[in-house]
């Protein structure tokens, strides 16, 4: 007997970006990814899939890799996301398909996905706050990004930093002059080596520094981060370190971070990312969540992921639509610093229309045979 299962549909994208995207690992002009999409009577549940920017993957061959990982699964079956869990699902796509199950049981309960995540664990605010990301590579330039920051209510920016170390600090120092009152984070993308790592902390401590995200070489062991955080007064975050419960316990174990920065698309969903937050607050851990220059999709999944995390909320990584010429649909406005949290059921956000001017997927799995 054959049974014919709902599935989830996958569109891959490839946008262009009107602002590039400069970082320790390069310079992007596009973002690519996966868009899904799944409905069930009436309901429909939306999730995106998007590797590190710098990795040069062909989105349609990122969709025939992320099919074949569904392929003879049920997405509606309550087991769904622990079977995924069996075939060791790449974390990235397991965030696009986890995101698209789980908005579409949100919205057949009628609640939004953060308040339907938290099931009455604590109360949902009805908006985060939002930092400014700044990657120019001019003093005067990153000032203004700075100014500008202000101007819409921001308080907090994060800084891309790389191994130019004059650089670095002539472009720090340009945003303090312009904002005396501003928090200012780094970000090196691993971009440290560990001889001078401390040594560059400390020359930025006087510019008043919220913390430096993931500064050492992807590999380091955990130990080393927590002897640099006794070489420095500013603060350390791990960020690529932190992508499993267990990793949580090490981080905690060897004293290595002062708080966590948490992507979703990196620990496999927000069902995983909420998990995570939960360990690291028992733990006396506090937890920013950023996104990793994804779509307006990506965006309103990361307010949603910003309300898991406990009051007092840092502000969250997610204001980044303006790098975008183009995307699927109107990203989520900051207004006062922040972004509202969608009321309505599931994630809040439909690119129906964009989704419709896609071509059709003709490599969609074939019906489900038990």
């Amino acid at each position: 007997m054959t049974t014919t299962s709902k599935l989830i549909d996958v569109r891959p994208y490839r946008l262009k970006l009107q602002t590039p995207y400069r970082w320790s690992k390069g310079t992007q002009y596009f973002r690519g990814g996966l868009i899904l999409r799944i409905e069930n009577e009436g309901h429909i549940g939306w999730g995106e899939a998007a590797l590190p920017p710098h990795v040069d993957y062909d989105p349609a061959d990122f969709a025939r890799e992320c099919r074949a990982l569904m392929a003879g699964l049920d997405p509606l079956a309550d087991d769904f996301l622990a079977q995924l869990d069996l075939r060791e699902c790449p974390a990235r796509l397991r965030c696009g398909m986890s995101t698209a199950v789980l908005t579409l049981r949100a919205a057949q309960a009628g609640l939004p996905l953060a308040t339907y995540l938290l099931a009455d664990a604590q109360p949902t605010p009805a908006r985060v706050p939002v930092n400014e990301l700044i990657g120019d590579a001019d003093p005067a330039v990153c000032a203004e990004r700075a100014n500008a920051a202000v101007a819409q209510g921001q308080d907090t920016v994060k800084v891309k930093c790389t191994d130019e170390r004059e650089l670095d600090l002539a472009r720090i120092a340009a945003i303090r002059a312009a904002q005396p009152d501003i928090r200012i984070r780094i970000d090196p993308n691993e971009s440290w080596p560990l001889a001078w790592a401390a040594e560059q902390l400390n020359a930025m401590d006087r510019y008043t520094i919220d913390y430096c995200e993931e500064p050492l070489p992807r590999g380091t062991p955990l130990s080393a981060y927590g002897q640099l955080r006794t070489q420095t007064r500013v603060p350390i975050a791990l960020d690529d370190s932190i992508r499993t419960l267990r990793d949580v316990e090490l981080a905690v174990l060897h004293k290595a971070a002062d708080l966590f920065v948490l992507k979703a698309q990196r620990v496999g969903g927000p069902d995983k990312l909420l998990q995570i937050i939960r360990a690291a607050s028992a733990s006396g851990v506090g937890c920013t969540i950023t996104s990793s220059i994804e779509t307006s999709l990506g965006l309103y999944l990361g307010i949603h992921c910003t309300a898991l995390t406990p009051a007092p909320m840092a502000a969250a990584g997610i204001g980044t639509a303006r790098f975008f010429a183009e995307n699927v649909c109107e990203p989520p406005p900051i207004v006062d610093g922040h972004m509202a949290l969608p009321q309505t059921p599931g994630l809040g956000f439909d690119p129906q229309s964009w989704w419709d001017a896609q071509p059709r997927d003709t490599e969609q799995n074939a019906p489900v045979t038990p």
